[in-house]
């Protein structure tokens, strides 16, 4: 029998110019952290990007309703050796690719040594198929959020204006710091009434972070009330597709346009989302 854990470390040598993984986390629910995720991922998708959206929020796992969606098999499927992480994957609207919401995840750290090469071999794989990976996480402090925000290459944090999302944001934030200084947090607030309040809250945030993290919160952009996202929701259909005109429709084209922009530091100059999850898990590599 091959040497999995070799098999592995092959992957990751092999696929050093791998995707991007942005995790998308908040301080609480009820801020539009899923909706960000899906209508984000559609977004780099219409920019011409190949995206592979997770659903890691084991509470609610909303995705598919947001779009429409009903799957058979998920992430259980794979950890149970039925299927191959590629074999779950979910064709959905908008030229995205979905790994569907799965309790499996929550198991991970109790998994056998061969449950965790298939899933690491296979999120593995996935880097190559892509060029963006976005995981929906859990909202809140949780083992499963911070694990999966540490391990990203970037997050993106999601506040709204109200003053709880703002103390639980910051909470969130300083979660993730505490547990790698160096992780890369971007900030987008949603169900802004204006520009201005956006800034606002970013200001807010970015002072709290200089001033008692000693760590910079750059903002990436925002997302305004509209009515549409809410009618959206109603109809299963996110509000990319459904309303391409609307004002958060058009927002979060900007949001995608700033993330292709941006660059962060080269692959062979940080380790690899495969080996810091691996470190989440306790999992011992030597790629």
């Amino acid at each position: 029998m091959a040497d999995q854990a070799q098999g592995l470390r092959n992957l990751v040598l092999k696929n050093r110019q791998n995707a991007r993984v942005i995790a998308v986390t908040s301080g609480k629910g009820g801020v539009g952290k899923t909706n960000t995720s899906v209508n984000l991922s559609l977004a780099l998708s219409a920019l011409g990007k190949r995206v592979i959206l997770l659903d890691a929020d084991l509470g609610l796992a909303n995705v598919e309703v947001l779009m429409g969606l009903s799957s058979f098999y998920n992430l259980e499927s794979v950890i149970d050796g039925e299927k191959h992480v590629r074999e779950v994957l979910v064709k959905a609207p908008g030229g995205i690719q979905l790994i569907p919401g799965s309790s499996g995840m929550a198991r991970m750290a109790d998994l056998t040594p061969e449950a965790r090469d298939r899933i690491l071999n296979g999120l593995a794989e996935l880097q190559a198929l892509s060029d963006f990976i976005i995981i929906d996480t859990m909202a809140g402090i949780g083992k499963n959020a911070v694990s999966f925000a540490i391990a990203a290459d970037e997050v993106i944090l999601v506040s709204t204006p109200e003053p709880s999302s703002i103390v639980d944001a910051y909470a969130m934030l300083k979660t993730i710091y505490n547990s790698n200084k160096d992780a890369i947090v971007k900030l987008v607030v949603n169900m802004a009434a204006n520009q201005a309040q956006a800034q606002a809250v970013a200001t807010k945030l970015s002072g709290v972070s200089r001033q008692y993290l000693e760590r910079n919160l750059s903002f990436l952009g925002f997302i305004p009330r509209d009515p549409h996202v809410s009618q959206a929701v109603m109809q299963s259909n996110p509000f990319v597709l459904a309303y391409p005109n609307a004002p958060a429709t058009k927002c979060i084209q900007q949001l995608a346009a700033h993330l292709v922009q941006q660059t962060t530091q080269a692959p062979q100059e940080r380790d690899s989302f495969l080996k810091r999850f691996a470190q989440t898990l306790g999992i011992a590599s030597n790629s």
